[in-house]
C-alpha cells in the first residue's frame, strides 16, 4: 500500500511541472538544450531537484504552475527539470557542484554557469532571481569581432542587437537600427523575437514596430509578457527623462503608456510624476501627485500614508512644504496604525521639521516598544534618532 501511495505521489509531483499556464519544461537531452540555447540566444534554467525533497515539491506544486512564473520563464529561458539522482541529472549535479535541493541553475549555451541560487522561494523572489540571472547573461562578445570586421549579415545583426539589448549595453539601439534597415520579414518567428528582446525604450522606432506586431508577438510570448514589456519600456524612458531632466521624454512615456496600457496608466502617471518631481525638486508637482495617490488608495489607510511619508524621508527632501506635508501623512498613519514603524517615521519627520521636543518623546516611545518586542533594528534606529535629536536640543 505504501509503495502504491508513493507512486501516486510521485506521479502527481511530475504532473505539477507541466501545468498549462505555468512553466513549460523542455523534454530533450542536455545536449539538445545547449543547442537550443545557442540557437535562441537564451539561458537554460535548470530546476535541480530530488523526488524526496519537500521544498522541491512545494516549488513544483505552488510556484511553477503560476501564470506569472510561466509568462516570465517561458519567454526568457529554456527550462529544464532534472532529478539529481537519475540519468543526466547525476552528471549535472557533479559538473555544477549541486549540494542542496532545490538548486536553480542558469547556464549558457556553452555550458557555462551564469548564475545560481538555492532554496524554495515565493513568487516575487523567484521572478527576481530570474531577472538577476538575465542581468549576468552577456553573450554579445561572440558576435562583436565579426561586426567590428565589417560583417553586416542580417542574421549576425539580429543576434548581436538582441544580445546587446539583453545585456543593457548602449550599442544595442545602433545595431538594432542597422538590422531594421535590412527590412526583415516580421512574419518570421525569429524576427518577432528580435522585436521583443530589442524593445528597451518607448521612445524608439523598435517600440513602434513592437506595437505594430503586438498581436503576433503575443501569440508566441503571451499577452502578459507583451504587457510587461510595454510597462518596462515606458519606465525605461521615464528613467532616461529623469537622467537628462528632459520633459519631452516624460511626456512621450506617458503618451505611449496611455495608448497601449490604459488600465495601468493612472498609477503609472502618478508614480512617474512623483519620481520626476523628486529629481527636479518640483515640490508642487510631487505633492499634487502624492495627494492623487492617497485619494486613490485610501486617504485614511495607514500603509498608504506611511508609504508617501517614508518616500520623503528616503529622498531626504529639503523643501519645507514637502517636509510639512509628509509630517501630516506620518502623523495620521501613526494615529491610524499605531505600530512602531509608523511612530518612528513620525518622529523622524518631526525632527526634520525642527519639532525636536515632540520628536524626542515619540522616539523614546518607539525605543521602548522595540525593546519589549526584542526588535534590535528598530531599537538601534530609535536610539540613533534620539542621539541626533539631543544634539540639537
Amino acid at each position: 500500500m505504501k509503495n502504491i501511495l508513493a507512486t501516486v505521489l510521485l506521479a502527481l509531483f511530475a504532473l505539477t511541472y507541466t501545468q498549462a499556464d505555468g512553466i513549460k519544461f523542455f523534454d530533450g537531452t542536455w545536449k539538445e538544450a545547449l543547442e537550443l540555447a545557442n540557437k535562441e540566444d537564451k539561458l537554460i534554467f535548470v530546476d535541480a531537484y530530488t523526488t524526496w525533497c519537500g521544498p522541491c515539491k512545494k516549488m513544483a506544486r505552488d510556484i511553477f504552475p503560476m501564470k506569472e512564473a510561466g509568462d516570465f520563464y517561458n519567454a526568457n529561458f529554456i527550462n529544464m527539470k532534472m532529478d539529481m539522482e537519475k540519468g543526466e541529472g547525476r552528471t549535472i549535479r557533479t559538473k555544477y557542484n549541486v549540494s542542496a535541493f532545490p538548486t536553480f541553475l542558469f547556464v549558457n549555451g556553452a555550458g557555462e554557469m551564469q548564475y545560481t541560487s538555492k532554496g524554495a522561494k515565493p513568487i516575487e523572489k523567484f521572478l527576481k532571481m530570474g531577472s538577476e540571472a538575465l542581468k549576468r547573461f552577456d553573450n554579445s562578445g561572440q558576435f562583436a569581432d565579426k561586426y567590428e570586421e565589417g560583417d553586416r549579415d542580417p542574421e549576425l545583426l539580429r543576434k548581436y542587437a538582441t544580445a546587446l539589448a539583453k545585456a543593457n549595453k548602449p550599442e544595442a539601439s545602433k545595431v538594432a537600427n542597422e538590422f531594421l534597415r535590412t527590412k526583415p520579414d516580421f512574419s518570421q518567428l525569429e524576427n518577432l523575437n528580435f522585436l521583443y528582446d530589442a524593445t528597451v525604450y518607448a521612445d524608439s522606432r523598435i517600440f513602434s514596430l513592437f506595437m505594430k506586431n503586438k498581436t503576433a508577438i503575443a501569440e508566441n510570448k503571451g499577452a502578459e509578457a507583451v504587457n510587461e514589456k510595454i510597462v518596462k519600456a515606458c519606465n525605461n524612458t521615464v528613467a532616461k527623462a529623469i537622467e537628462y531632466q528632459e520633459p519631452t521624454l516624460l511626456a512621450e512615456a506617458k503618451e505611449k503608456m496611455q495608448a497601449h496600457n490604459p488600465t495601468g496608466f493612472e498609477d503609472f502617471e502618478i508614480d512617474t510624476d512623483m519620481s520626476y518631481a523628486e529629481a527636479t525638486e518640483d515640490s508642487k508637482t510631487f505633492l499634487k501627485a502624492a495627494d492623487k495617490y492617497i485619494k486613490k488608495n485610501g486617504k485614511n489607510n495607514a500603509l498608504v500614508l506611511h508609504k508617501m511619508a517614508t518616500r520623503v524621508v528616503e529622498n531626504e527632501a529639503s523643501d519645507a512644504k514637502m517636509k510639512a506635508k509628509a509630517l501630516q501623512w506620518a502623523t495620521k498613519a501613526a494615529e491610524n496604525g499605531g505600530e512602531a514603524k509608523y511612530l518612528m517615521t513620525q518622529a523622524t519627520l518631526l525632527h526634520f521639521n525642527n519639532k525636536n521636543k515632540e520628536a524626542l518623546k515619540i522616539a523614546e516611545t518607539v525605543k521602548g516598544m522595540a525593546e519589549e518586542a526584542k526588535n534590535r533594528n528598530m531599537y538601534r534606529g530609535a536610539d540613533l534618532l534620539i542621539r541626533k535629536i539631543k544634539d540639537v536640543l
